[in-house]
């Protein structure tokens, strides 16, 4: 309640207690009371205080007696009882004027500070989750000194200096005061402005301080950092030699953390469930194989002329960039359908399974639309994963003016799915009558499919999207269910 509607609500309250309130007002009153919990709060406060007001007797005695002089004069008792009861109202309109003076001058007082002032906001937390943060972690939440721990998702903390830091998980942030943070593990981008000069991020090896810029930092638990500058100015201090060294936009120091982030083959890990010459039943009549069954293959294409083979990586890369058209990744993955000919299929569904990144910064990137085609053109399927570049690929053509997308003459679209901004797990799947038409069309045994970004980043290094191949040691690779009689 605004204070207008306090001093309102205190009005019905006085004509309460003098027993003035009109027809209209009476109801008016039982509706606040019942519907909202700060009116209660505040007609309690207000009882309260007129009890106590009452209770001195020598305040009402005194507000209530006549002057002297008057008091003197020989009076009936008709005309002693007329001069009482003005008085007595008058002292009830003082008790109350008390009362609201009170009740409305502590609401105007800040609230009184306990343990540790507050030194930043979490003023947004998409799609998160969090573990092991001794901080609360709910958008609007004021927050001390401590640690932010963030699972999934995308979360962005606003200092009380002005500077502003994304969270992209996997992270762990440590809040030390208004003008700094320490990033134990894991991706931010800081946006700072001119208030906040002289902001610091912390890593377990080195320190940023900024100079008003944006600026990525990515930290790996091993020591090995990440700073990126988007715009601006900062200064790198590696706390093993603390010599600075000053960055400008576009400009980026490296010790390996990117490459420290990919998973490695852990020794004496179980083999892949998913082996060759292998296709699972699902039951109700679905069987589902991957891109590891038969003459299946994964892989991914890059726009820059000297990008080598992917075929062999545990994840295949799709990103559109106009801001950098180098850098334009499409991913190709088949399957063998082989065993499926000659039979009835009655329903297909195409599922890939999202990975960790390790290039670019997720901050970049708004909620991502990514396509998927079918190449038409059969003589294609036989691509080698192995051998496949962005100038000999499927249903590609290198010179055409939107590079991330197939050439559609030779390619059709099947359907599209959505990975929102700071999303780096799960699954995703496109199922329908094209996919199932395409796959019923075919008449060699394999499908060759494309699966590209259409959303653009907003500013260069942004996130490349990521999805797990056949290759991959702990998630699923490409699969395709297929229900067939």
């Amino acid at each position: 309640m605004n204070p207008q509607e306090n001093w309102h609500l205190l009005e019905l309250v006085e004509k309460a207690l003098a027993g003035a309130l009109s027809e209209s007002e009476r109801p008016e009153l039982n509706a606040l009371l019942r519907e909202n919990a700060e009116a209660r709060k505040l007609f309690a406060e207000a009882m309260h205080q007129h009890a106590t007001l009452r209770s001195d007797e020598r305040l009402t005695r005194d507000l209530a007696q006549p002057e002297s002089s008057a008091a003197a004069m020989p009076v009936s008792a008709t005309r002693k009882s007329s001069l009482w009861y003005p008085a007595a109202a008058a002292a009830a309109i003082v008790a109350l004027g008390l009362v609201a003076w009170k009740l409305l001058d502590n609401q105007s007082q800040p609230p009184v500070q306990h343990g540790p002032a507050t030194i930043a906001t979490v003023v947004k937390a998409r799609g998160c989750k969090w573990a092991g943060s001794t901080l609360p972690t709910a958008e609007g939440s004021r927050v001390t000194p401590g640690t932010l721990e963030l699972v999934e998702g995308i979360a962005t903390v606003k200092f009380d200096s002005g500077a502003e830091v994304v969270m992209e998980a996997p992270a762990t942030l440590d809040l030390v005061n208004a003008m700094s943070c320490r990033l134990v593990k894991g991706t931010l981008v800081a946006d700072v402005p001119p208030s906040a000069i002289g902001f610091s991020v912390d890593t377990p090896d080195a320190k940023v301080v900024d100079f008003g810029t944006r600026f990525g930092v990515s930290a790996g638990e091993d020591g090995k950092y990440l700073v990126q500058v988007l715009e601006g100015l900062v200064e790198v201090s590696p706390k093993t030699t603390n010599e600075p060294q000053k960055l400008r936009a576009g400009e980026k120091v490296d010790t390996g953390v990117r490459a420290s982030q990919l998973r490695p083959q852990q020794p004496g890990q179980e083999p892949s469930r998913w082996q060759p010459q292998t296709i699972l039943d699902a039951g109700g009549g679905w069987k589902v194989l991957s891109t590891a069954y038969g003459r299946g293959k994964d892989a991914y294409i890059q726009s820059n002329p000297k990008s080598r083979n992917f075929g062999d990586d545990a994840f295949f890369r799709v990103k559109h960039s106009s801001l950098a058209p180098e850098l334009n990744r499409k991913g190709y993955v088949a399957f063998d359908l082989s065993k499926f000919s000659g039979t009835q299929i009655e329903d297909v569904e195409l599922v890939l399974s999202i990975e960790p990144s390790d290039l670019g910064f997720a901050t970049l990137v708004p909620d991502s639309t990514f396509a998927v085609y079918g190449v038409t053109d059969e003589s294609s399927d036989d691509w080698d994963e192995h051998e496949i570049t962005w100038k000999e690929a499927p249903a590609h053509n290198p010179d055409q003016a939107d590079r991330h997308l197939p050439d559609t003459s030779r390619a059709v679209l099947l359907g599209k799915f959505q990975v929102d901004q700071g999303v780096s797990r799960g699954s995703r799947s496109i199922r329908g009558q094209a996919l199932l038409d395409f796959v019923k069309q075919d008449t060699n045994g394999m499908v060759t499919f494309i699966i590209c970004r259409e959303t653009d980043e907003t500013t260069k290094d942004g996130l490349v999207h990521a999805f797990a191949t056949k290759e991959n040691g702990s998630n699923m690779p490409p699969l395709l269910r297929v229900k067939a009689k």
